[in-house]
């Protein structure tokens, strides 16, 4: 009876709190959020890593927000194209930016975009990683980092590195691996993934840094040899490959990272409606499954991590951009 006795006025206070806070929270710019579809535009065709992570989560965004959740793949452009398309839409929630690890590359390498990523968009949040992999074609006698090391130094010309082409994660990520690792390569720009993983199967070229996705299945295979992978924690995908900081270099992790993002000024009580949104979805235990056995890690953090993440990989990259003098065409 007590219990009832102090809950009653509580269940009131709280009903009476919600019922003034209502007016607020319409004005706050939510109101009845969302009221139609929401598009979620992928700057890459379909079938991509980019675009397999948005359609994972994209179901559980519209069962959790009672509305569709649209994947739109807009390529092209250096996803330069797709990103003013976002940029330019209205800050009401309804147009969201599925974003790779070019937001904060371009800006590193300065390409000059039509818009400020930092000061243009909102974060919502860094979805997942894609761990980057240090490949050697089985050519390659080396075993381990060190082996390769010494391998590198051995070759009067050294050793061919392959990325998916100029200003990629996979350039910019051998150029700091030379650098901190004292590797001797050269770099050698592929367009694409699958031409540079095609030449390292055939031994046309020594090494590759290339993600997980698509190499993991080369590397179970055994068709190329992964030395090490670029995160803080071995994959459950590849349990045998150590990870750098395992070989004796730690700080040097790096990925194919996904994360979603939004117009600016974006109402704080729509951004937090969506993150939600986003959160219960990629929690979703057959969405993480799913995920996971594709290679992905999972980060699923906050607007405000996001942001931090993009403006420290900014400064991080912009270094190493001008520390090896790196331009791109």
């Amino acid at each position: 009876m007590n219990i009832r006795i102090r809950f009653w006025p509580l269940a009131c206070l709280a009903c009476l709190v919600a019922t003034l806070a209502a007016p607020a929270f319409a004005q706050s710019g939510a109101g009845a959020f969302p009221t139609k579809a929401i598009r979620l535009v992928v700057p890459y065709a379909p079938g991509g890593g980019t675009d397999l992570v948005m359609r994972a989560i994209a179901p559980g965004m519209a069962e959790a927000l009672g509305q569709p959740v649209v994947v739109e793949n807009k390529p092209g452009g250096g996803t330069i194209n797709a990103t003013e398309i976002v940029v330019r839409a209205a800050p009401d929630g309804y147009t969201l930016l599925a974003v790779g690890a070019p937001i904060y590359l371009n800006t590193a390498l300065g390409i000059k975009t039509p818009y400020d990523p930092l000061k243009d968009l909102t974060p919502l949040s860094l979805l997942v990683n894609n761990p980057g992999l240090l490949l050697v074609s089985s050519k390659v006698p080396a075993k381990n980092v060190q082996e390769l090391i010494a391998h590198s130094k051995s070759q009067p010309k050294g050793l061919s590195y392959a990325s998916a082409g100029t200003g990629s994660i996979g350039h910019l990520g051998g150029e700091l691996l030379k650098a901190k690792l004292g590797l001797n390569m050269l770099h050698i720009p592929y367009k694409g993934s699958a031409p540079a993983l095609a030449d390292l199967m055939g031994g046309q070229i020594e090494v590759a840094l290339d993600a997980m996705i698509p190499s993991g299945p080369q590397v179970k295979s055994g068709k190329v040899r992964a030395l090490a992978i670029l995160t803080n924690q071995r994959s459950p995908q590849l349990p045998d490959v150590p990870t750098l900081a395992e070989a004796g270099y730690p700080g040097l992790e790096f990925g194919a990272t996904f994360g979603v993002m939004l117009p600016a000024n974006t109402p704080p009580a729509v951004v937090n409606r969506l993150h939600g949104a986003m959160m219960q979805a990629i929690n979703q235990r057959a969405t993480r499954k799913q995920l996971v056995e594709m290679g992905y890690e999972i980060v699923a953090n906050t607007p405000s991590q996001f942001g931090t993440y993009l403006r420290q990989q900014i400064d991080a990259w912009t270094k190493i951009v001008k520390d090896n003098h790196i331009t791109v065409d």
